[in-house]
């Protein structure tokens, strides 16, 4: 159901942007990229917010993402991003006083457990971001570099499980957890066909640093 409603908006969104489309935009106004990115904000984000003993380890993997766009001048287009990341913590508890300090910042519900064990974290998270793409170079040239401003959604989907029993917690895991998502970057692409190239962009909000497929149409 989830997925259906992502498609509905992108579909409604392009249908949108089609009907404002202004004479004198590019000849191959829509573009779709795929990307990777890192290094792990999502990582970086839960250290910082969740900061324990150093016997806690952090882990995080790079973001996978799509972003479909339509270009409604030639200095300006519109579009969706969704992306997809994930980062974890395990430790293990072995004395009370250190399950206090993780009890005092997540509340967990051990009912029914012993508080000592191996514990593991998972934490993926979706964005949905809609991003308006300020272009520098002319629409015909193969290559583009732009920078992009982006708001959306931040959905976090965190479980917590002690010795791979699923327990119970507060849930509060600092910025990570913030339902807004935002984007700010600039970008670089270059097309080796008329229609198929690669790109990397910079920017906070998302990874750090991506890089993937371009294509236009």
């Amino acid at each position: 159901m989830k997925i259906m409603k992502h498609l509905f908006l992108l579909l409604a969104l392009f249908f949108t942007m089609k009907s404002v489309a202004q004479i004198g935009q590019a000849d191959k106004p829509f573009r779709v990229q795929t990307y990777v990115g890192g290094p792990s904000m999502l990582k970086l984000a839960f250290k910082f917010s969740n900061q324990f003993q150093d016997k806690v380890n952090y882990q995080g993997k790079p973001g996978m993402g799509i972003e479909v766009g339509y270009k409604l001048f030639d200095w300006l287009s519109l579009g969706i991003d969704m992306n997809y990341r994930y980062g974890q913590i395990d430790f293990t508890v072995e004395d009370s006083t250190f399950f206090q300090e993780i009890d005092d910042k997540w509340n967990i519900d051990l009912s029914g457990f012993d508080p000592f064990g191996h514990y593991v974290m998972k934490v993926p998270r979706f964005r949905t971001t809609i991003l308006a793409n300020f272009h520098v170079l002319p629409a015909e040239s193969r290559s583009d570099l732009y920078f992009t401003l982006g708001i959306g959604f931040n959905k976090v989907r965190a479980r917590l499980y002690l010795d791979d029993n699923l327990i119970d917690f507060s849930k509060r895991l600092g910025t990570i957890s913030m339902p807004l998502a935002y984007r700010m970057s600039a970008g670089y692409s270059y097309h080796f066909t008329e229609n198929i190239g690669v790109f990397t962009e910079v920017g906070l909000g998302g990874p750090l640093l991506s890089a993937g497929l371009t294509a236009r149409f």
